[in-house]
């Protein structure tokens, strides 16, 4: 598996983008290598990214499906949706699709909330950002995972926002404890 993958690095590297697809074509072929998350990933970004190949690297999710094991799946997903923002050749939309077909399947995944939030910011999308968050603080969550949300928020307004918005943060904030507390009083009865 190493020795292949880094036969294809060398090809890419050296400008012989025929041979590193013959070689990604016969590499979907051994069972070992296409169990592998990171070979799909790989194999996807050279087409999208290197050759322009955008509908092809697409493709390659149904397949790469089939072959990875099931509990990746989710991973797998959300790794070709950050492609579609990395790189040059996709589409940051079509990103977005998958994050949020991701996000209303499980929308107790904080981690893919915390990617997506990330891919936006990495695009300068500070309106998409602030939604992101606005959603994330609707939603039940665990005190400390609020915090550390609360926390990231506030160093993103701090650093692209105006007072208004980090106001804005606060209150949320202050929203969340309220609500913790109302719940917990209420418990106590």
């Amino acid at each position: 598996v190493e020795l292949h993958e880094r036969l294809a690095s060398i090809y890419i590297d050296s400008g012989k983008h025929d041979k590193a697809e013959d070689l990604f074509q016969r590499m979907t072929k051994i069972k070992d290598i296409t169990a592998s998350l990171g070979f799909w990933l790989n194999y996807a970004t050279f087409l999208m990214t290197t050759m322009n190949k955008t509908d092809d690297a697409r493709k390659l999710l149904q397949r790469a499906m089939q072959s990875v094991h099931q509990s990746e799946h989710v991973q797998l997903t959300a790794k070709f949706g950050a492609l579609e923002f990395h790189s040059p050749n996709g589409d940051a939309e079509r990103g977005r699709t998958i994050f949020e077909g991701l996000l209303s399947t499980f929308p107790k995944r904080w981690d893919l909330w915390d990617q997506f939030v990330d891919l936006e910011r990495a695009k300068g999308e500070t309106k998409n950002v602030r939604a992101l968050f606005e959603r994330m603080a609707g939603a039940k969550m665990k005190p400390r995972r609020a915090k550390f949300m609360f926390k990231r928020w506030l160093e993103f307004e701090g650093k692209g926002g105006d007072k208004k918005q980090v106001e804005k943060v606060n209150a949320a904030a202050r929203a969340y404890v309220e609500k913790l507390k109302e719940g917990k009083e209420s418990k106590g009865e």
